[in-house]
């Protein structure tokens, strides 16, 4: 059976696909970057899902330097680039995967501008985005139909 890493903070996204995408896929779950590609490497994954905003992830856990994001973009605001870092997490740990060699396809359950998703393709290959949870959709997106 082929098998979709799940990347997100809570469990909203593993509950959805192994209940609408379980008879397709076996579902695995990352918590962390580290948990992501610490599955990429012991196993033969076929998918990723991966959540945009990591908000309930600790700071230590998050992908980025909160220190230099703030002095790079916020003007010493740590506050607003740790929240930038958590709303951008999903994208930093699919450029950390995609910089491990991973080169899955992506799907992220969000409504990018089209020229923001085309810069994502553009830097990290096969990327894909839905605007809602529709299981067909996503489904199709997977297996390369969408």
């Amino acid at each position: 059976m082929k098998k979709l890493l799940v990347i997100e903070d809570g469990n909203e996204y593993a509950e959805f696909a192994g209940l609408f995408l379980g008879s397709h896929f076996e579902i695995l779950v990352a918590k962390r970057c580290e948990d992501a590609l610490a599955c990429l490497r012991s196993r033969s994954i076929d998918g990723l899902l991966i959540d945009l905003r990591f908000d309930r992830a600790v700071e230590a856990e998050l992908v980025g330097d909160v220190d230099a994001t703030a002095e790079r973009l916020f003007a010493g605001d740590r506050t607003r680039a740790l929240r930038h870092l958590q709303d951008q997490q999903g994208v930093l740990i699919l450029a950390e995967l995609r910089a491990a060699g991973f080169a899955q396809r992506a799907v992220f359950i969000h409504e990018f501008l089209p020229r923001r998703l085309d810069n994502l393709q553009g830097l990290y290959g096969p990327v894909h985005a839905l605007p809602t949870f529709d299981a067909a959709a996503l489904l199709a997106v997977l297996e390369g139909r969408g």
